[in-house]
């Protein structure tokens, strides 16, 4: 995920600066839009749909404070930095009224910029996160209300029903934790429930599957998945999963079909006793999110000193809670690494990466010390992998996506799906791609665009609708803004003039 990032400033040449330092630089933003004032900036806004703002305050026309108004009116969610010099400091606080979430003081330091970028990317992931585990939530509480069937507001239930009607309602038992010549102590039972749990939300994921889990009992879990063959192949890896890493045999219940709310507490049965039990650290559960996500704000944008001093955060402060829990935050970390590579950053080719899932070298652990030492170890083999895996890729990956847009610029050549074909992320092949050819992906491709676009100016009679089509723009209004924006003169003209 690469943030979305509009300019805002009078001077032409700050703002260029302002652009390249971004682009050329893994800060987590992709500038997509300029502006010069706050009215060029509103349809900007319009245009472009940004994730933050950085504007100067005192600009022609309407300055940023008035720009700054309208957004908060209009479009709250969109975060701004507030560019200003010392003189304008005490006017420019105004603009907290309005949202802005940090400043930076005209002359700053690269440092000083690159921390503010940086703080903001962490803060819109985060933010996404936050609105993804929300809604998550609040689907998962509505499938438990309708399984013991619990009062429910009637929109929200109307919602649920059409979001989920024809879904399998199926439950997930385990036949039981106990294995033969292993003793486990409560509190490992308790982490092998934790890694249940962890292996059946990882596989979600990775299987690209719509569904709902949460846990009965410590021994069952009951799930809500669309019906299709993701959902059949999902179920017969977590069985081969759950027998591959912690020994356990487990097998499914077909409960039936949804049609509506109420079906699912007649459907429940035998299990409509069970109530809900959840497992011991609930804390480790709503960190996994969280960790990952700082994480991969730090590993987007190369920043891997950082992620290095946040793990050591980590597991210092999980020596400090007792060896039960710090092994369930230790295990906690692992299959976070594990989500990562297997996910997000899959490209990385890791093939020890499943193997993280397996908690046997946590439940081993006799002290804490010994469970830390191993753990960082592990630390430092993780960020050892992006640092192999940064110097390796940025030999190749310009060449192989300049070698992409030559054959595909006709199609879909936006950031997101050249970096798909070259196996990096997106805000690491814009860097790259900046810092090799001296301008950005998204330009390279525009100027492609237009050369050819010339040529069928010249040497055809083809109407503009279809030369833009040709060329790879969805309409022939933008085709037109981008041709007078590199060469000077509408199409029209360039035609003309050569006629």
């Amino acid at each position: 995920m690469i943030g979305k990032l509009l300019v805002v400033d009078d001077e032409i040449w700050f703002r260029e600066g302002l652009v390249q330092l971004i682009s050329s630089n893994q800060l987590g933003w992709e500038v997509i839009g300029e502006a010069s004032d706050g009215e060029e900036a509103m349809q900007a806004v319009a245009l472009y749909k940004p994730d933050l703002i950085i504007t100067d305050i005192n600009m022609p026309v309407m300055d940023g404070l008035q720009f700054m108004e309208w957004l908060s009116r209009t479009h709250p969610d969109i975060k701004v930095i507030i560019l200003t010099g010392y003189r304008d400091f005490e006017y420019a606080q105004r603009a907290l009224r309005y949202g802005a979430v940090e400043f930076l003081l005209k002359p700053f330091s690269l440092d000083e910029a690159y921390a503010v970028f940086r703080k903001a990317y962490e803060s819109l992931r985060l933010k996404q996160l936050k609105t993804r585990v929300s809604r998550q939530v609040q689907q998962t509480e509505l499938f438990r209300a309708a399984l013991f069937g619990l009062p429910c507001e009637r929109t929200l239930r109307e919602n649920w029903e059409r979001q989920w009607q024809e879904a399998d309602f199926c439950i997930l038992q385990i036949d039981g934790y106990e294995q033969p010549g292993k003793i486990y102590s409560p509190g490992d039972i308790g982490l092998l429930h934790y890694a249940v749990t962890n292996i059946l939300q990882e596989l979600l994921q990775r299987e690209i599957v719509e569904g709902l889990y949460f846990p009965l009992r410590k021994d069952s879990f009951a799930f809500l998945m669309k019906p299709g063959s993701r959902g059949r192949i999902y179920r017969q890896h977590v069985q081969e999963a759950l027998h591959s890493f912690i020994e356990i045999k487990a097998g499914w219940l077909e409960m039936g079909v949804v049609q509506q709310f109420t079906d699912l507490a007649k459907q429940y049965g035998t299990f409509s006793n069970a109530g809900n039990e959840t497992i011991t650290d609930l804390e480790a559960v709503d960190g996994f999110a969280l960790l990952k996500e700082e994480l991969l704000a730090l590993l987007d944008t190369s920043d891997l000193p950082a992620a290095e001093h946040r793990l050591e955060a980590y597991v210092n402060q999980a020596a400090s809670l007792g060896l039960q829990k710090c092994k369930t935050r230790i295990y906690t970390l692992i299959t976070v690494f594990s989500s990562i590579l297997l996910t997000e950053f899959k490209h990385v080719n890791v093939a020890v990466a499943g193997e993280e899932l397996n908690p046997a070298r946590i439940l081993k652990a006799q002290t804490v010390q010994e469970l830390v030492f191993w753990a960082k170890g592990k630390c430092a083999e993780f960020v050892g992998i992006f640092d192999e895996w940064l110097n390796r890729q940025q030999d190749n990956a310009v060449l192989q996506a300049k070698q992409y847009i030559e054959i595909h610029y006709q199609g879909d050549c936006s950031l997101q799906t050249v970096a798909a074909h070259v196996h990096v992320t997106p805000n690491y092949l814009s860097n790259l791609f900046k810092r090799e050819t001296g301008t950005g992906l998204t330009n390279y491709v525009a100027q492609l665009r237009i050369e050819e676009a010339k040529q069928l100016l010249q040497r055809s009679r083809l109407r503009m609708t279809e030369i833009a089509e040709r060329v790879g723009f969805d309409n022939s209004s933008y085709f037109t803004v981008v041709f007078k924006q590199m060469t000077g003169e509408s199409p029209r003209e360039f035609r003309k003039r050569f006629e």
